[in-house]
Order: structure tokens, then C-alpha cells, then sequence
């Protein structure tokens, strides 16, 4: 791929993935660029994450991009003169299904290839790590003590800061409207709601809104948003803030302890909803959600909500993010359709797209991620649409 040859690069959206190609970007050395957000930088999907930052992933690529990120988050501190908190406080899964578990440990085998501490539990070992766990009809469990989480709107607030102390412009209020481009394709300028920006390199890292983006460009971007909601517990005495983040794979919940100790986040029996460009929380299903956990986690019985939230989460066929150039469209770029693993994964992200546009090729073997895996893309251009 030929690098840049310093016109200015224009990132569509303010979220984690753009604020980090940014980041990068700038600290690179390189100065022109522009973010644009049509509403507040880190308002958007990134706001409304729960900041979970695991290693237990199926594909390689998924586990490589975390791997990469996690230095990032250890220093982040020391990198960006921000303040973020990464709690260590491990991802444990626990599984009530063989078939399943033998999966599961397939994934193990893998990710300890790449290096990862992960462990293999006997429902025995779960109640030790987790105390007051229902593990009677639990076949095992997979652990990862390292795996964590932190603020997603910190880390938006520090790549910024840094990307802005270098030079990087970030427009936010601003729509994105379409592509100017020459005879040869190439493009000319980017038009936004407020006036033309001229443009070498354009990257859609507009989250959910992706496939919008790219129709306005002509291109069919396969992310498609979904409504995702969560809920914050009232106190109670069992829930410990050094308590693992545990996920019921039978029912798809989990309890997420939060850092001041003694409530939680919980969430996620709504994998089955259909896709949507509307964010409500669907309170229909707090019922279904207590029961599972407190069949899982008994102390929960007493469960009280204080609070709920919803998001959307930019969702591919796959669940694989989509990062790459977009074949025969000279100059535009995705990074998008992370399928709720972005934040965890735009160090690694940011960083190998800076060196794919500065070097020729990224630090990581991305080919997994082409649009090119979903064929076609081909799309005419929509007029005078405004996203």
C-alpha cells in the first residue's frame, strides 16, 4: 500500500476508534488531519460501552489486536498525562455446556499460543475465585486473571488531548455529507455541514452510523447497529470490587463489579435483538435478567436496579471488525463494525493504521478483516443525505 504522500486525512467520527487513529497519527509526527463528529467527541456508541478489556477471543486476530492494546493501557497514563484507572480484575466465563466447554478450551489452546495467561477451572476452582457461585450444573470454567476494564470516555479525552497538543483539528457538530472526487477517482475533498475539507485520505470510523457513511460514498459497509442496554445494581454486601467480571454463557448474562464496591453492571440477555438505529432500554426484559443471574449468582436474589442505559453496538455479520482500505474507491478507508470489542482493541487499531499510512503496511496481519471477505460492495450513491 503506498503511504501517505501528506495531504490532509479526514477520520468520520469522534469515538474511541477515531479519537485513536488520531492519537496515532499525531504522534507519528503527522499533522494534518481532521476528525469529524456530528455530535460530541466520545458521545456516541463509546459513551454507552462498559470499558471490558479481555483476551479470551476464538480468532487470532481479535486476541493480536488486544494483546497489542494492553501496554497501551498500562501506560496510558504516562502516554497521554491523562488519568485512567485499568482494574485488573480478570474475565471468567463460566460454561454449563460441553460441547461448549470443549470449544472454549480450543480457544485456550490458541490464545496461550499467543501468549495469553488464561486457566481451564473445574466448577470446584469457580468457587474459589468467586465465592457464592452456583457451580452444580457448571461443567468448567475459562479465567483470565489479567483481562480488566477502565473508561472508555477517558480514553477518547486522552487520545484527543494529545492528537489536538499536536496539531490534529477535530470538528465536532459537524456533519459528514459526501465525497469530492477527481476523474481517476481519487479524492478531492471531503463536504461537511460546514463547507468542503480537503482530503487525501478518508477513514469511516463512524461506529453504528458505518453503513450510512459508506453509502454516501457508495459503498455497502456491512455494520449494522443494535439497540444494547445495561443496568446499575443498588449496593450489596457480597458484590466486591475484586470479583472477576463473570458471564453465564448459558444465558448470556454477567455481573460486572464496579471499582467503589459493592454494586454492579449487569446486562446481557439481548444478543438476539433485532437490529435497530434507536437505542432504548427494553425493560421487558429486567425480568428475565434477575433470574438468570440469581440462578447463577444467588446472592443476587435481593437484586435492586438503580439505573438503566442503552447504546448501540455496530454489529458485522462475523462479529469481526471491518479495518482496511475499500477496494477501488482510491483513498477511503473503514475502521468500523468492532461488534463491542472496539474499545478494548483501538490502541492496536490506531496504531497499525498509522503504520499502514505512514509505512505501507500495518504492524499486525489484518487480512481477516477486509471489506473484501463479504464480496461485492458496490452501492450507487445516495444524494443530498445528510448523516
Amino acid at each position: 500500500m503506498t503511504p501517505l504522500s501528506g495531504g490532509r486525512v479526514v477520520i468520520v467520527g469522534g469515538g474511541v476508534i477515531g479519537a485513536s487513529i488520531a492519537y496515532n497519527l499525531s504522534i507519528r509526527g503527522y499533522r494534518d488531519i481532521t476528525v469529524l463528529e456530528r455530535n460530541l467527541v466520545g458521545e456516541g456508541a463509546t459513551a454507552h460501552a462498559t470499558g471490558g478489556i479481555r483476551h479470551q477471543f476464538s480468532s487470532r486476530v481479535n486476541i493480536e489486536l488486544v494483546k497489542r492494546s494492553v501496554p497501551f493501557w498500562e501506560s496510558f497514563t504516562e502516554q497521554t498525562g491523562c488519568s485512567f484507572d485499568f482494574r485488573r480484575h480478570g474475565y471468567l466465563f463460566l460454561i454449563s455446556d460441553e460441547a461448549q466447554f470443549e470449544s472454549f478450551k480450543r480457544n485456550v489452546a490458541l490464545q496461550r499460543s499467543l501468549g495469553v495467561d488464561v486457566e481451564v477451572l473445574t466448577p470446584d476452582d469457580v468457587r474459589k475465585i468467586f465465592p457464592a457461585t452456583r457451580t452444580d450444573d457448571l461443567v468448567g470454567a475459562t479465567y483470565t486473571p489479567g483481562d480488566g476494564s477502565a473508561s472508555p470516555a477517558d480514553a477518547v479525552a486522552g487520545f484527543l488531548r494529545v492528537a489536538r497538543a499536536n496539531g490534529a483539528e477535530v470538528r465536532q457538530q459537524t456533519y459528514f455529507i459526501g465525497l469530492n472526487t477527481a476523474a481517476d477517482g481519487s479524492i478531492k475533498f471531503v463536504q461537511t455541514s460546514d463547507g468542503p475539507v480537503e482530503a487525501e485520505r478518508v477513514i469511516i470510523a463512524a461506529g453504528p452510523q458505518a453503513r450510512q457513511v459508506g453509502n454516501q460514498c457508495g459503498v455497502d459497509i456491512p455494520v449494522f447497529p443494535h439497540s444494547r442496554q445495561a443496568f446499575s445494581t443498588a449496593p450489596l454486601a457480597k458484590i466486591d470490587a475484586s470479583l472477576p467480571l463473570a458471564v453465564d454463557m448459558a444465558s448470556g448474562a454477567y455481573v460486572h463489579p464496579e471499582a467503589s464496591g459493592g454494586t454492579a453492571v449487569i446486562g446481557g440477555n439481548d444478543r438476539a435483538v433485532a437490529s435497530s438505529d434507536t437505542a432504548s432500554v427494553d425493560w421487558s426484559r429486567v425480568c428475565d435478567l434477575a433470574e438468570a443471574l440469581s440462578h447463577r449468582f444467588p446472592y443476587l436474589d435481593d437484586l435492586e436496579i438503580t439505573n438503566g442505559w442503552a447504546g448501540l453496538r455496530e454489529m458485522t455479520p462475523d462479529d469481526h471488525a471491518i479495518v482496511g482500505p475499500v477496494p477501488n474507491k482510491p483513498g477511503l478507508w473503514i475502521a468500523a463494525g468492532f461488534s463491542g470489542h472496539g474499545f478494548m482493541q483501538s490502541p492496536a487499531v490506531g496504531q497499525c493504521l498509522a503504520e499502514w499510512f505512514l509505512d505501507g503496511s500495518p504492524g499486525l496481519d489484518l487480512a481477516a478483516l477486509s471489506l473484501s471477505r463479504f464480496g461485492s460492495t458496490a452501492k450507487p450513491e445516495l444524494e443530498n443525505a445528510v448523516f
